[in-house]
């Protein structure tokens, strides 16, 4: 016996199954920039005290076009932490975090839909941790990378 579907859920069945070839296609990819994938919409981005002494708190300011996060302030291992859903369409969800150490600063996007949800996709988890040198990111709490150096 034969089901009888529309030619809607047809196009929407051939939709799906191009998206997941295209995005396997992505995920192979040897790029420096990492892959778009499509799926992945749930993140928590981290800011971290990673300072060596306790003299300076780091500050911080974060905040997306629609949503302020607040002021906060961080002593060595302080963790501030948020999680959102990455909008699939225009606009799309970006936030920026201000950061003062000291007479040191630096504003940071630390998230937008194209560079850095692609980073931190798989483990679904955003890392920025303010050292002494500078601001570095990780996407699994271990292996981080220097991206930016402080701003007198």
């Amino acid at each position: 016996m034969w089901i009888r579907t529309s030619s809607s859920a047809n196009l929407c069945l051939m939709i799906c199954v191009l998206a997941i070839v295209f995005s396997s296609f992505l995920a192979a990819s040897g790029d420096q920039e990492p892959p778009w994938r499509p799926f992945c919409h749930m993140f928590r981005v981290h800011v971290i005290d990673g300072f060596s002494s306790n003299d300076q708190p780091l500050l911080l300011h974060c905040w997306s076009k629609d949503q302020d996060l607040g002021n906060h302030t961080l002593y060595i291992g302080g963790d501030f932490n948020f999680r959102f859903g990455s909008r699939v369409v225009a606009p799309y969800t970006r936030f920026t975090c201000e950061m003062h150490w000291g007479q040191k600063h630096q504003t940071v996007t630390v998230f937008n839909k194209r560079s850095v949800e692609n980073w931190c996709c798989n483990s679904g988890q955003c890392y920025w941790r303010g050292q002494d040198d500078g601001i570095y990111y990780s996407s699994d709490n271990s292996s981080y990378q220097k991206k930016y150096d402080w701003l007198q």
